[in-house]
């Protein structure tokens, strides 16, 4: 028989072994972080999904890309040939933060089991409140305002279609605006969250197919007999660089992907396979597009290619609108789903007055953005060099050199992330300028009016 003070003895023992095996499966096991608990730990293993790497990489495409295709030939126009090596070099830094906030959420996620916003959670861990704050802040906008650019290319996709094939001019563009805008409340309703594929496979597929007719009818229009290349200013290529930070943009989004991985540590091979489809659609279209056109590439590539081609012209704009109300619908719905989730609407019931209420909001809202800015390529600017930017660029680095843990490549690691984040923080600031000032200038031409 042991005594009650031996038995109280081992007891402890076995706490503060506990403790030391609950805690040390927290660290990392490359020595890449130090974490230090912030909640009490319950005994439960971190939320893993189903999903595999390629899926994953397809939700990344289908996030961004589109907008990017239609954007991306006037952006390398603006820049000049020296676009291609700035594309290059958002593509790398873009990479690196993306991996370092894979890594970042591998490690906090211990802490977070159950979290519903992880991005939130890693900004929470490094900087507390105002780390969640700013993450919030970003996403939201970023993701309000990706979802304003899609509907947008809808619109324009519509207007186009009806007067290249029917010749009907009756139909504004800006009620284009309210009847996509309808069709995206009715998919945000039905067709939103659930763990299909569905979704961001035909958005990537959509986007593939897409590309090849554009440049098909790119050359079929060939070049104007007026042709000239853009003469690029400080500021066409800062506009230029504000559009590829959208391009590669999507970020906010990433540990949330990761967290619906069956194996989340395979996330960085997401990464990478998804910037590489990017890539591959951006390049061929952007320098067939400056090549063709020059100063005269308009903000949307589907303006340029001549409206005698009915049957090609009706093929892209239809595939076009539909692949950006399924991107819009990727976008809102998080944005949605945090909203109904802070009024207490129920998940699972779809007609439930809240979630109708929100949503309906919400497309409210984007319809007012849409009519106040109504071309794409100035949202893509002004986000991309704004809260895209920081969340792509400055966020991921911070985070990181708060939470790295101090070892033989700290010197090194704080050097990547000073560099990225400096490059963010001075990027953004010019982008900013040059995407304010652009936007300024076109609403105040006649063409263009703010509401009307």
């Amino acid at each position: 028989m042991t005594s009650p003070k031996s038995e109280t003895i081992m007891l402890k023992k076995q706490h503060v072994q506990l403790n030391d095996s609950s805690e040390s499966e927290m660290e990392d096991t490359d020595g890449f972080f130090q974490i230090v608990p912030l909640l009490p730990g319950k005994g439960s293993s971190p939320d893993t999904g189903k999903a595999g790497m390629f899926v994953i990489a397809l939700y990344i495409v289908g996030e961004m890309t589109g907008s990017g295709i239609l954007g991306v030939p006037q952006a390398l126009a603006y820049a000049g040939y020296s676009g291609i090596a700035l594309m290059l070099l958002c593509v790398a830094v873009a990479s690196y933060t993306g991996l370092t906030l894979s890594r970042n959420w591998m490690h906090v996620r211990d802490q977070y089991p159950r979290c519903a916003k992880p991005y939130q959670c890693i900004g929470y861990s490094a900087f507390g409140k105002p780390g969640e704050i700013s993450v919030q802040v970003c996403a939201t906008v970023t993701l309000v305002g990706g979802c304003c650019a899609y509907v947008l290319i809808a619109a324009q996709s519509l207007s186009r279609f009806l007067f290249v094939e029917f010749e009907v001019e009756s139909v504004g563009y800006r009620s284009c605006v309210v009847i996509m805008a309808l069709v995206f409340l009715i998919v945000l309703i039905f067709g939103a969250g659930g763990d299909s594929m569905l979704v961001p496979v035909m958005a990537t597929l959509l986007s593939i197919v897409f590309t090849v007719l554009i440049i098909w009818g790119i050359v079929q229009t060939g070049k104007p007999k007026n042709y000239s290349p853009y003469k690029v200013s400080a500021k066409s290529w800062f506009l230029s660089f504000g559009k590829f930070l959208f391009a590669f943009g999507g970020h906010s989004a990433f540990p949330n992907f990761q967290k619906e991985m069956k194996k989340p540590r395979n996330f960085p091979g997401s990464i990478l396979m998804a910037f590489t489809i990017k890539l591959s659609l951006y390049i061929p279209v952007g320098v067939m597009g400056m090549l063709f056109f020059g100063e005269l590439v308009k903000p949307n590539i589907l303006n340029n290619i001549d409206p005698q081609f009915r049957v090609l012209n009706a093929c892209i704009l239809l595939l076009v609108a539909v692949q950006a109300i399924m991107s819009a619908t990727i976008l809102g719905n998080p944005v949605a789903e945090m909203v109904e989730d802070a009024v207490g609407a129920p998940l699972k019931k779809l007609f439930n007055w809240k979630r109708l209420t929100v949503r309906m909001g919400f497309v409210a809202l984007t319809v007012v953005i849409c009519e106040a800015i109504p071309r794409f390529d100035l949202i893509m600017a002004l986000i991309g060099g704004t809260t895209i930017n920081t969340a792509v660029f400055i966020l991921p680095s911070l985070f990181h050199i708060k939470l790295a843990k101090k070892d033989a490549w700290i010197y090194f690691k704080y050097t990547l992330d000073g560099l990225s984040a400096t490059f963010g923080v001075v990027a953004g600031c010019v982008c900013t300028f040059a995407s304010i000032s652009h936007i300024v200038e076109e609403l105040s031409k006649s063409s263009l009016p703010a509401f009307s």
